[in-house]
């Protein structure tokens, strides 16, 4: 098996990642075309693959008798070892080789002996810094939450531009029935999404919007990746400007480094449409909230949907709370009985793979730190 193959063309080629709780082997990610291949390493060598693999779940990735079976029984002699504690986690991790879950600085101290690091969230900015100096290879869960999230934003979008912000569910509050909106209602058929980072988030949201709504789809992303046949157009980050003016609704799904903070400010605000609206599900850090007040007020845009804020939560005399056709879903949209099941599914499979000497899914590059 090819183990420079990255998790964007393992997930394009299998599907898994339309798929919920569905994370199994197959021989058709090699038929994906075109290969993006990975600088960094996939799989963490193993001294021993006769031995057994100690794995010990920190407090942050707690896990039912059932999930840790589960997980357990999925690799090849695996000792799979819970903890409930901060200490107890640091004790147990001294001579673990896997470590699941959000890993302090003092744990990954204590732990000589680790190869593998699975956090438990998609996003890895809030991990210490001896994360990636460390050799450990790290992955993160990235897809896992998506298929619910882009439907949270799409939501978001809907009850923009169908008045529900505004005006409908207002007025069912206050027993009234009003014919006209307070701003303009508008359809999504044939209007232009423009999508900021093309991976699991993106792609989800960018599927759904061309199926589901025929509308045509821009983006932008810092990987080179191979454009999905549901997107338009696919281009570098700097063509970020250029694509905003043509856009009716600016989606936010890139992670946040320190490339991207607050890259969504004033100047990209405006550029856009008086017309467009902008959707952030990703995380607050990429957007200056003050700017997209101002926007807001001014009418400088039509709209806006945040699911992230900075900070969380939003204090309550922060301007965002009053600006006008806004809504905050108060970082719910990963919120689904669906998502453990996910979460669960991906961390067996991971360590099925790690088990038996197989590049790993969702390894993150810690240059990019995504």
């Amino acid at each position: 098996m090819n183990s420079t193959l990255s998790r964007r063309v393992f997930l394009g080629a299998t599907g898994t990642a339309a798929v919920p709780g569905a994370f199994s082997s197959t021989t058709a990610l090699l038929a994906a075309t075109p290969v993006v291949v990975a600088t960094y390493p996939l799989s963490p060598p193993r001294p021993d693959t006769s031995g057994p693999v100690k794995i010990v779940a920190g407090p942050g990735a707690p896990l039912t008798p059932a999930e840790a079976e589960q997980i357990r029984s999925a690799g090849k002699n695996v000792e799979l070892h819970t903890c409930r504690t901060e200490e107890e986690f640091r004790e147990k991790a001294a001579d673990a080789e896997v470590l699941l879950g959000y890993v302090s600085r003092e744990v990954l101290a204590s732990a000589k002996n680790v190869k593998w690091i699975q956090a438990w969230a998609a996003g890895v900015e809030d991990l210490p810094e001896e994360t990636f100096e460390h050799p450990a290879v790290l992955t993160n869960m990235a897809r896992v939450f998506t298929p619910v999230i882009a439907e949270t934003a799409l939501a978001m979008l809907l009850g923009l531009t169908r008045g529900l912000v505004t005006t409908f569910v207002p007025n069912m509050r206050e027993h009234r029935w009003r014919g006209g909106s307070r701003t303009p209602l508008t359809d999504l058929y044939g209007k232009t999404m423009g999508i900021v980072g093309m991976g699991g988030m993106g792609s989800e949201i960018a599927r759904r919007a061309y199926y589901g709504f025929g509308m045509k789809v821009l983006a932008t992303d810092a990987k080179p990746l191979p454009k999905p046949e549901f997107v338009a157009e696919l281009r570098e980050p700097e063509w970020l400007m250029e694509m905003v003016p043509q856009v009716d609704v600016l989606v936010s799904a890139a992670p946040h480094t320190k490339t991207t903070d607050k890259m969504f400010n004033a100047g990209v605000f405006e550029r856009m449409k008086p017309t467009a609206y902008f959707i952030n599900t990703s995380r607050g850090g990429l957007v200056d909230q003050p700017a997209l007040a101002r926007a807001l007020v001014k009418g400088r845009i039509r709209g806006a949907g945040l699911d992230v804020t900075t900070p969380e939560p939003l204090p309550p005399g922060d301007p965002l709370w009053d600006a006008p056709n806004l809504v905050i879903t108060g970082h719910s949209s990963g919120a689904a009985p669906i998502r453990q099941v996910r979460l669960i599914g991906m961390a067996a499979e991971n360590v099925r793979r790690y088990s038996h000497g197989l590049p790993l899914m969702n390894v993150v590059d810690k240059v990019r730190r995504y």
